[in-house]
Order: structure tokens, then sequence, then C-alpha cells
């Protein structure tokens, strides 16, 4: 018998498996992790070698998605790796809400989630390619503001603040979602109101028994869902639901 041989194999078959644990290790981590991702050093405590070569595996496969120079990579599971279309929308939703200021790109990035800011650059780009938002240079900056900024005139407030808009708007949330406490952002932007007077107007009607606010989960809040969270007693409010409306 060919004990060097046998011992060979023996070693080879151990490899494999340490390397079919390792993908089957990474690919959990990354489903748990969902659309926070994870940097290499959390993924598997494997040596550098073997997982440059399990990643780049899964990279090829499309099983997972990389963003970032390798030193400083974020991985996701392609089921929840994020997109410019989000990042995009995130944005554009965000700089709806306050249409008369001027933003930096950075500034801009706090309307993402933490994946999404990862395609800033590139969703910054594409709202500026499809006119959602406008570039403006001032000295050496550039700023961005929304397209709505443009037509109302910088340096003005929105004075259009339709309650029975909003009413109608959280009516169809509601039938859409089948829940009666909806999101102040998504409300604020689908009725396509300036964040200021709704959250006025939620108060206002709160005080009448009209609104009922709800905290929320903030851990899960995106930023801006909590730019557009109203507080009362000093705790942030993410939800509402409102009464029938005459």
């Amino acid at each position: 018998m060919n004990f060097a041989a046998v011992k060979g194999g023996a070693r080879k078959a151990s490899k494999q498996r340490l390397v079919s644990d390792s993908r089957t290790q990474i690919l959990r981590a990354l489903e748990r992790a969902g659309k926070k991702g994870l940097p290499r050093s959390r993924l598997v405590p494997s040596r550098k070698r073997e997982i440059d070569q399990i990643l780049k595996g899964l990279l090829a496969e499309g099983r997972i998605i990389r963003f970032g120079e390798r030193s400083k990579a974020v991985y996701f599971s392609k089921d929840f790796a994020p997109t410019c279309q989000e990042a995009a929308e995130a944005i554009a939703r965000g700089a709806a809400q306050f249409p008369t200021e001027l933003f930096l790109e950075k500034e801009l990035g706090s309307f993402c989630s933490g994946a999404q800011r990862l395609l800033l650059k590139e969703a910054v780009k594409h709202l500026v390619e499809t006119g959602i938002l406008c570039r403006l240079k001032r000295r050496k900056s550039f700023y961005y503001v929304h397209r709505d900024g443009i037509a109302l005139g910088l340096g003005q407030r929105q004075a259009c603040f339709d309650p029975n808009k909003v009413v109608q708007v959280y009516q169809e949330l509601v039938t859409a979602r089948g829940f009666l406490y909806v999101r102040i952002a998504e409300l604020a932007w689908k009725a396509q109101v300036p964040l200021e007077p709704l959250q006025a107007w939620l108060l206002e009607q709160s005080s009448m028994g009209k609104a009922h606010l709800s905290r929320g989960d903030w851990s899960l809040a995106t930023q801006e869902e909590r730019r557009a969270a109203i507080y009362l007693d000093g705790q942030p409010h993410l939800l509402v639901r409102l009464e029938s409306q005459p």
C-alpha cells in the first residue's frame, strides 16, 4: 500500500471539505446579514489565500456581490445587494421633501441606507442625467437641488399644502399595504408635499384625536424615515394612523 498516496489523498479530501464548509458559512453569513452586508474580516476565519479563492469563485458564479476595493470591500448575498435604482429612489424621495435646499453630494447620502451609500456617486449621476436633480456650482463646490426647487425658485418656501391630498394618499397606502399605520416619510413622498407643514398638520390632528402617532422601529428606519419622524415627549414617532376625515 502506498501510504504517501493515501495520506496525500486524505489531505486533499480534507481541504475540499474545508473549502465546501467555508463556502457554506460565507453564504449563510451573508444571508443573515441581509441588506447590511459584511466586510471580508467578518466572513470566515479561513486562511487568506483560501478565502480569497472562495470569494473569487462565488463572485464569478454570481452568488455574491462586492462593493468597494478589496481591502475595504463589503460583500452581499445576491438577493440582498443594494441597487443603484434603490439608492436613487431614496435620494429623490428625500430631496423632494426639501425642494428648495441645496445639498452637497455627501449630504444626499443621508437619505440612503448604509448599503445604498456605497452607490451614492452612481445614483446621484443617474438622477442628474434623468433631470430629477439639478447640479449647481458655487465657487469650487457642486450642489444639488431637486427639480421642484428650480420650479419654485431657490430660497422660497413651497406654500402649497393640501390636507385632502394627504388623506387621499393615506387611504391609498392603507388599501395597498393592508395596515392602518403608514410611514410619515412615505406619506410625504407619495402625496408630494413638503415635510415641515405635513408634520405640523399631523401634530395638530393628533392634538384633536384625529391622528395617532406610533414610534415604529427606529433601528430599522432609513435616514429618510428618521428625518420625517415627529417627536413627542422627546421620542421619535415614525408612523401615523389617521381617523376618517370629513
